[in-house]
């Protein structure tokens, strides 16, 4: 039975390390997003515009860890008697993350009777290896590329080119979303906004 175990177990492993998507040869392009928010103040424009994914073979070789450079211009604007800051980054989510794992031997035990003229009890023991792979749940994680404060009255940009985005240890689909967020803050009124980019997977 222990002997089964092990073999089902390296074999599910090796379906995990297989099953990452190949990274594609050519970069991925986004459509662009903009919103524009009226506020006491005035008003305020967030967007997000030129965004590409380009998928890299993974530096370990390793099918559970996604690499990708992504580039993008995001922009923000303040109508009004407000200052405010821009902010960027992209949601980064893991359907199943691989846990610390286990290599072990779990003992089978054979009681019989040695000899027929000397009935002694004895107990042979076979150890057996066992594999063990914790799956769980997977995760969203925020990861900041970049702030920048808003002068009022003017068009403000942040321009990201090829930042290294690292997954490791997903055995799942990996999927990120670039998001944009403006927070704008007059003497009366804080306010805020945001657009998203489209989901896309690494």
């Amino acid at each position: 039975m222990s002997r089964v175990l092990w073999r089902v177990c390296l074999a599910a492993a090796a379906v995990v390390v297989a099953a990452a998507p190949v990274a594609g040869a050519e970069p991925e392009a986004l459509p662009p997003h903009e919103k524009t928010f009226p506020s006491p103040f005035g008003s305020f424009t967030v967007g997000s515009r030129d965004e590409t994914v380009n998928r890299i073979p993974p530096l370990n070789m390793v099918g559970t860890t996604r690499e990708a450079l992504v580039s993008n211009v995001t922009y923000g604007r303040i109508d009004g008697p407000a200052g405010g800051k821009l902010a960027t980054g992209y949601h980064v989510g893991c359907a199943v993350s691989i846990g610390a794992g286990t290599l072990g031997a779990t003992p089978e035990a054979e009681v019989g009777i040695e000899g027929a003229q000397t009935p002694i009890p004895h107990a042979l023991v076979d150890a057996n290896p066992v594999a063990t792979i914790n799956l769980n749940p997977g995760e969203v994680k925020e990861v900041a590329v970049a702030e920048k404060e808003i002068i009022p009255g003017k068009n403000v940009q942040i321009v990201t080119r090829d930042f290294h985005i690292v997954v490791n240890a997903c055995s799942g689909p990996v999927t990120i979303r670039q998001f944009t967020y403006l927070y704008a803050k007059s003497a009366e009124v804080d306010d805020s906004g945001a657009v998203f980019g489209e989901s896309t997977w690494l």
